[in-house]
């Protein structure tokens, strides 16, 4: 598992719990942007005491291989976590598929860095791990998202009903998908 990858105007790097109040600092800046588009989360969540026990738990869980979560930084301002990337629900064997998800922090929008941060993740996870597809979940009222998948190839497939508690109402998810593109790379 490669736990570091770039691209031409970031870095992509798993993170430890000694980085908690860093992750803590990018969650709190940007509460009011994500939480109408997040599953409800606990009280204790923006705590570093939270942070810490989560970034504990999703250590071992990518060294298990079940998840794997990049922090995205900017090449020129290498200590500011200005997004996240993640592949989660992850199944290997016959299946090899896993769920996407990103955040990037509200003063970093419409700049490119999801939908560039989204490809290099795919490229690694289709060319190096040979996954055979990669599925988004997306609110039906997160455009920008939605934006992001459909730059990438994603194609919709339907719609999950009441599929996920978000700001405390069940609400419905568009369900997008995208198969491994490099036909070579899989695994016979």
């Amino acid at each position: 598992m490669n736990y570091n990858l770039e691209t031409d105007r970031l870095n992509l790097t798993c993170l430890t719990k000694a980085s908690a109040l860093l992750v803590h600092a990018f969650y709190e800046e940007n509460a009011t942007y994500f939480d109408p588009y997040e599953l409800t989360r606990p009280d204790q969540f923006y705590t570093v005491a939270f942070q810490t026990a989560v970034l504990e738990w999703e250590w071992k869980e990518m060294q298990a291989g079940r998840c794997l979560r990049y922090y995205i930084f900017l090449k020129s301002e290498p200590t500011t976590i200005i997004g996240t990337v993640n592949l989660s629900n992850i199944r290997m064997g016959k299946l090899r598929n896993a769920s996407i998800g990103y955040k990037i922090d509200h003063r970093f929008r419409n700049q490119g860095y999801a939908t560039e941060a989204c490809k290099c993740l795919l490229e690694y996870a289709y060319k190096e791990l040979h996954f055979h597809r990669i599925v988004a979940e997306i609110i039906p009222l997160n455009m920008p998202s939605i934006r992001v998948v459909k730059s990438l190839g994603f194609i919709q497939e339907g719609v999950e009903r009441e599929a996920a508690e978000i700001n405390g109402k069940w609400q419905d998810l568009l369900l997008f998908a995208k198969l491994n593109p490099y036909v070579n790379s899989v695994i016979q």
